[in-house]
């Protein structure tokens, strides 16, 4: 038998050994690292995961609310229908902002409550200059009042007045509009600057409508006539003038601020005159009343409302001149609107009283 070749066997195994080293080296790869899942700022690149939502911080209400009290303060001697519109108009508008609204008769000027934001108070003056002083974070409204001026937390409103020449004229006008042969007349005060400027704008006012305001039928007056008295005058001495107006066959009257009283009022209507004044009148004389010619404050209040309540005041606004309590048996609409017409033509300057300032 024949002797293997062992020489040849050892290579055989050699080469089939350096085979499988060299095919093993080929066929491995370098273990890939698994990125970490997120990577500090300090590390460059940032985390590739989705990061979850940081919570909101939100800081606590204050403690304390805004103010949130509306306070009317109506004095005992205080016109009840200047009063009772101004506080339904207050009223609503404190609603329409969520505000709180009172009417109070007085505030006394020591340790205002916290929750007050504004102050609105009526003539005659409630102590006003004190209440605002003591009080520096709160808005105040001074309405009709006199001898005040604004300030950073005071506002007015017809502080002055409406000129009693304007408030005369308009009253005038409006008498001669409604009455029959312009037989009209004005009881005024005799001894004061307003007193006589109301009593000559009432004349102007009626012949500005009328001209020569001439009648057609007897009996034959000049009008429109006027009777005035002294300020201090008795209730007897007004009855006296007025039937001064009655035996001249006088049909609409017009009482002028401070003029007569009450007496003097349930005298002319029950003589069958027709009325106007400058205050709402009492209900047993209503038939009578052709309408009231006064002051308008709702409608500057209105305007400056928004700064009130926002804080910002030192506002001083005249008063409007308005036409209320109109009598439709004797105040026709149509004649309301020729009246309201020249009343805001009157009042932006348009036309002139005629009356020296």
């Amino acid at each position: 038998m024949k002797k293997p070749n062992v020489p040849f066997i050892n290579r055989l195994v050699l080469i089939f050994f350096l085979s499988s080293t060299v095919l093993t080296a080929c066929n491995s790869t370098t273990p890939e690292t698994s990125p970490p899942s997120a990577m500090s700022s300090e590390a460059g690149s940032p985390a590739t995961e989705t990061q979850q939502p940081t919570e909101t911080i939100t800081q606590p209400p204050s403690a304390t609310s805004p103010p949130s009290l509306v306070v009317l303060v109506v004095p005992p001697e205080a016109d009840p229908a200047q009063a009772g519109a101004l506080q339904s108009a207050l009223a609503k508008l404190s609603a329409a902002e969520g505000l709180e609204f009172e009417v109070q008769p007085a505030l006394a000027p020591g340790n205002p409550t916290p929750a007050l934001r504004l102050v609105v108070a009526l003539a005659p003056d409630p102590g006003l200059a004190s209440l605002v002083a003591a009080a520096p974070d709160v808005q105040f409204l001074g309405i009709g009042i006199p001898g005040l001026t604004p300030t950073a937390n005071l506002s007015l409103i017809g502080s002055q007045g409406v000129t009693p020449d304007q408030q005369g004229f308009l009253a005038g006008y409006l008498a001669a509009v409604v009455t029959p042969e312009w037989r009209t007349a004005v009881m005024s005060i005799s001894d004061t600057p307003s007193g006589m400027a109301t009593r000559q704008g009432f004349l102007n006012g009626v012949i500005f409508f009328c001209g020569l305001c001439r009648q057609t039928y007897p009996p034959f007056y000049t009008y429109p006539m006027y009777v005035e008295l002294p300020g201090g005058a008795s209730s007897p001495e007004w009855q006296a003038a007025a039937d001064v107006l009655k035996d001249k066959f006088v049909q609409t009257v017009y009482l002028a601020p401070g003029a007569g009283d009450e007496t003097l009022l349930t005298s002319l209507a029950e003589a069958g005159l027709h009325l106007i004044g400058s205050q709402t009148p009492p209900a047993a004389i209503q038939a009578a009343w052709i309408a009231t010619v006064g002051l308008d404050y709702i409608t500057p209040v209105q305007t400056i409302w928004p700064d009130l309540i926002n804080g910002k005041g030192g506002a001083n606004l005249p008063a409007a001149l308005a036409i209320s309590d109109i009598n439709p048996d004797l105040l026709s609409p149509g004649r309301q609107r020729l009246v309201e017409e020249l009343s805001r033509e009157l009042q932006s300057g348009f036309i002139d009283t005629g009356v020296a300032p």
